[in-house]
């Protein structure tokens, strides 16, 4: 139940602060005071879009609060998500700047706009001033039905598997619009991978082949460069080293006339050294290198295939590897969907299911549609539509769809003795108003919230059947906390507290500002006066609101 509402700064209002009892309230207030700025500042803190146009000109944000009572079920959902109050209430906060950011609070906790939503199904049912409008907007009738049945948890099972199945359906039809050019394609790869099993690349093998290569291929130069190197070190005629030995010679005779000569003789020795070593190297190099005739033979066969696929699918020899995984992997992910079979028995699962689970909904929905119609149609009979009757016609939909296999339409008489007609047809205003309320007041009768909210749904109404409004408002309130704005003085008179809205003119230069107050007996008396008799209120006018609050 709405215990409290704080609101700062939003639309006219500068500043206001609610407290609400169980049952019927009434909210009245000339035409243009804001009587529906509570409900919007409801619907705000319940996740609905923000806007920056409804902060209050001249002011920075608007910034508003909701405090509740919850049942268990409230609780229950607060506790899984980790965001329980104190003392078994709950408050709602949300800000909003001239920025356009909003922020939302559930509890002190920051939440989602979608909790704040998923939380108001279980806190409120709100009914429109255009109600009566939106019940001939296609699928609402359905869309009705559905939420007076309770089925909405089924609707969106068959949501779920309709879109898996549609999903499924369209990949199957793809994949035999590209049966064809995927079966070339695969062709083409099923050729590639042929001729890449018989040059099996490793990676890296390039680069290592064709580098062993390179050495074998100048093996007669490098034998040649490697005996003439051993022969200008050590073994010809005037040699590297003959010549440093007789440098050797030279120095050694004088070594001990000057020490700088005997750090000369000491490099001259060093330099044999490091010329005869590197002489050995040569020579055991020699030794020990023999040309693989065959080796060679098999490394340029191997390089020319490397070659030639390169050439023949336009990609580097060292890149033919890399090429091959891409492939292999492609022509498997190819193969699987070119699999028609396993697509189609996928798609067909899919639809089996959905036809399963749209065909107990709709079963389910012709359940449903007895007992709305009856409790409709009972409803009917207390606003002047006495032998009245209204029907739900489930039948089946033209095609299948997201919601089902069933088509809901609203038929109704107005009085006995006349044929059912489609709601779209009812030609009176005033009937199809009553109607939307006979409907509104069947779905609250059955709803397991604890607040019930009616925005001018008695438009359209009067008299007799306005009074009777009222008590049926005042009736839900017996079990359910009831807020309903109205400019019906029959309406207002049965509400059991009763806010007035009110706007004020401001100063020159400033907006006006709207504030909402509880009206005491005195008061009460007035306002339904003035709501019975407009400007000038007589005596006359002020016994007769007296004598309808009394009734």
């Amino acid at each position: 139940m709405l215990c409290s509402l704080n609101i700062r700064d939003f639309v006219i209002v500068d500043k206001l602060d609610l407290e609400f009892s169980d049952g019927f309230t009434a909210l009245t207030g000339e035409t243009g005071a804001g009587k529906s700025i509570l409900i919007d500042a409801l619907q705000l803190l319940f996740g609905a879009r923000s806007d920056p146009e409804v902060i209050r000109a001249g002011a920075q944000k608007s910034d508003l609060t909701a405090c509740f009572t919850i049942n268990d079920k409230i609780k229950s959902w607060l506790e899984e998500r980790e965001l329980t109050g104190v003392n078994g209430e709950l408050v709602l906060r949300r800000t909003l700047d001239i920025k356009g950011r909003s922020r939302s609070w559930i509890n002190g906790t920051p939440c989602s706009l979608s909790q704040l939503k998923e939380l108001s199904h279980m806190l409120v049912v709100v009914h429109g001033q255009h109600a009566h409008q939106s019940l001939l907007r296609k699928g609402s009738q359905l869309e009705m039905l559905d939420a007076y049945s309770g089925l909405r948890p089924q609707v969106d099972a068959v949501r779920s598997v309709w879109t898996q199945w549609r999903e499924a359906q369209k990949t199957l039809e793809e994949a035999r619009e590209r049966q064809a050019f995927n079966q070339a394609e695969l062709e083409r790869m099923k050729w590639f991978l042929e001729d890449m099993k018989e040059l099996s690349p490793i990676k890296g093998e390039w680069a290592r082949i064709n580098e062993e290569h390179t050495r074998l291929s100048r093996y007669n130069d490098i034998i040649d460069s490697c005996q003439k190197a051993r022969e200008a070190l050590t073994e010809a005629d005037y040699s590297a080293l003959e010549l440093v030995d007789s440098a050797i010679s030279a120095i050694g005779d004088v070594s001990d006339v000057d020490a700088k000569l005997e750090k000369i003789y000491t490099q001259l020795n060093d330099a044999r050294e490091i010329i005869d070593s590197a002489s050995d190297d040569v020579e055991h190099y020699l030794d020990r290198t023999d040309f693989d005739e065959a080796r060679f033979e098999e490394l340029d066969q191997r390089i020319n295939l490397y070659l030639e696929l390169a050439r023949k699918y336009h990609v580097e020899p060292d890149e033919l590897y890399a090429e091959m995984q891409k492939v292999t992997e492609k022509a498997a992910e190819m193969e699987g969907l070119s699999d028609l079979t396993a697509l189609f028995n996928k798609a067909h699962e899919a639809k089996t299911q959905y036809d399963q689970l749209a065909s107990e909904l709709s079963k389910e929905r012709k359940k449903g549609a007895l007992k709305m119609q009856k409790s409709i149609t009972d409803v009917m009979q207390t606003l002047a539509m006495a032998g009245g009757s209204f029907e739900v016609a489930v039948t089946e939909a033209e095609a299948p769809s997201s919601v089902g296999i069933d088509h809901c339409e609203f038929l109704v008489a107005g009085h006995a003795g006349v044929p059912r007609r489609s709601l779209s047809k009812v030609a009176s205003g005033g009937e199809l108003a009553r109607i939307s309320l006979a409907i509104a007041v069947t779905d609250t009768m059955t709803a397991t919230v604890d607040t019930l909210i009616f925005d001018e749904v008695d438009s359209g109404i009067g008299g007799a059947v306005a009074e009777t409004v009222g008590r049926l408002l005042a009736q839900l309130g017996e079990h359910q906390q009831v807020l309903c704005v109205t400019h019906l003085p029959q309406v207002a008179s049965c509400a059991s507290h009763h806010f007035k809205i009110e706007k004020k003119a401001a100063a020159e230069g400033e907006a006006p500002i709207s504030n909402v107050y509880p009206l005491s007996e005195d008061q009460r008396v007035r306002e339904i006066a003035r709501m019975l008799g407009g400007l000038t209120i007589t005596q006359k006018t002020l016994d007769h609101a007296r004598e309808m609050l009394r009734r």
